[in-house]
């Protein structure tokens, strides 16, 4: 009897959840949160600051998001930008690598660089005591580096060697050929690490000059939240960022992604799984009226772990991977462009299930979007959206988080909290119109990464 266990708690707690679900939509009691103030200021030299208070802990976080990235890499040095990202913090005008990271650590400050492909985020953190010298130490690495030549020669020789390490890990390989395919003629194809023949043909004067280029005030935006006053955390962070010299600066524009089928298979030596992927553009912004009715289809399809319909398909009726999912991207913003978010499906199984499994995937898709869903299911992404949506404010890093996205993609003031208030409304037909409308079942791109001589994969359904 022991071994049933588990499954009968299982069950039991499937069914509880399913019941708070149906309390949860039928009751749908109206959010009560404090709203959290945010006051904004430009300063002259263009950068942009939000500022918002949370009491809970002495804690001042700080983003500072500056649109660039991998986009801007000059043909043939891909990497670069990553690799100014990386460098930033190994020498000042007043301290070497070792001094930035002694004084760091005297502070318990967190300090780290993200550089992705159309904006950089440096994240840095302290508490609210420390937080004058959290500043004083983040805006001299942000607006005066010095790039030392022995720093630079150890990190390019680090990152080369890491890319190298991560073209035998499938997962990497996978994340960037599908980049390749989704991208494909746009400056957003390359891998934001560039390649280790692009890394090696870097010089220091290029990551001077890319620093100097686009490290811009003019090209920044700075989020604060912490347990001052928001007037009080912009007068800070001016403080120490008003110096920073901004310059006029013509960005190149993306080309639109363009949406057509292609396939790819691409072989790996002496791997046993099949890493697939089905990835579209989908004609929606993050600001679109329609973005939470195609949020909600997509929970259903795949995004809602063991409820969803491609992981119960392929996982549990099945038992061909341990993880199936999918996925909305919200689009890149850039310039005045308007780009296409991107939906993204995926699972990992065994060689000789990859095409069952990659067929049932597709299927799955175009059902999604024929058939559409039932009231059922949208009742419980409802329930389930209904308790999601308004944790996501609960730590400093969530704050930040989401004043960044309001600012990126222009949304209103407790905008996660509109959406809760959108998808309670929602209708059976809003979202299965959504799922009619954006999913696309004709101009996807399939790429599968595996050991071609043990996988059998001749009749693909596409």
């Amino acid at each position: 009897m022991k071994r049933f266990l588990p499954f009968l708690i299982f069950l039991s707690c499937a069914t509880t959840e399913k019941k708070e679900e149906e309390v949860m939509v039928k009751e749908a009691k109206p959010i009560t949160v404090s709203e959290i103030k945010v006051v904004e200021k430009t300063l002259p030299n263009g950068l942009h600051i939000l500022a918002a208070k949370k009491d809970k802990l002495p804690i001042f976080h700080m983003e500072i998001v500056i649109r660039e990235g991998s986009v801007l890499d000059p043909s043939g040095k891909e990497g670069l930008a990553n690799l100014v990202g990386s460098l930033v913090d190994e020498g000042t005008k007043t301290k070497n690598s070792t001094q930035i990271a002694e004084y760091l650590e005297s502070l318990g400050a967190n300090f780290e660089v993200s550089v992705g492909k159309t904006q950089t985020t440096i994240t840095a953190r302290s508490l609210t005591s420390d937080a004058d010298n959290l500043l004083d130490i983040v805006s001299e690495i942000i607006i005066s580096p010095t790039f030392p030549q022995k720093e630079f020669q150890r990190e390019k020789s680090r990152q080369i060697a890491s890319i190298k390490n991560n073209l035998s890990n499938p997962n990497y390989v996978t994340s960037i050929k599908l980049d390749a395919l989704i991208y494909e003629g746009t400056p957003l194809a390359h891998p934001t690490d560039g390649y280790v023949e692009s890394i090696e043909k870097i010089t220091r004067e290029d990551v001077v000059n890319f620093h100097k280029n686009y490290w811009l005030p003019n090209l920044s935006y700075i989020v604060v939240v912490s347990d001052l006053e928001p007037e009080e955390a912009i007068g800070k962070v001016e403080k120490y960022f008003s110096g920073w010299q901004r310059k006029d600066v013509s960005l190149p524009d993306i080309p639109q992604i363009s949406a057509k089928k292609k396939v790819e298979i691409f072989h790996m030596d002496g791997i046993n799984q099949a890493y697939i992927r089905l990835a579209f553009p989908v004609n929606i912004t993050r600001n679109s009226p329609d973005y939470n009715k195609l949020r909600v289809a997509n929970y259903i399809l795949g995004g809602s772990g063991f409820s969803s319909r491609i992981l119960k398909k392929i996982r549990v009726e099945k038992g061909y991977a341990y993880s199936a999912y999918s996925y909305v991207m919200p689009n890149i913003v850039w310039k005045d462009g308007k780009y296409p978010s991107i939906f993204i499906a995926g699972l990992q199984t065994r060689v000789e299930t990859s095409e069952d499994a990659t067929n049932t995937l597709i299927e799955l898709i175009k059902e999604a979007k024929e058939k559409g869903f039932t009231q059922e299911e949208l009742d419980a992404a409802k329930g389930f959206y209904n308790g999601y949506i308004a944790r996501l404010s609960e730590t400093y890093s969530q704050v930040a988080n989401l004043l960044s996205t309001r600012y990126l993609y222009g949304l209103p003031n407790m905008f996660w909290i509109k959406d809760i208030e959108e998808i309670r409304n929602l209708s059976l037909e809003d979202i299965n119109g959504a799922a009619k409308k954006y999913i696309d079942v004709e101009n996807f791109v399939l790429l599968i990464v595996t050991d071609t001589t043990k996988a059998k994969i001749k009749n693909l359904k596409i």
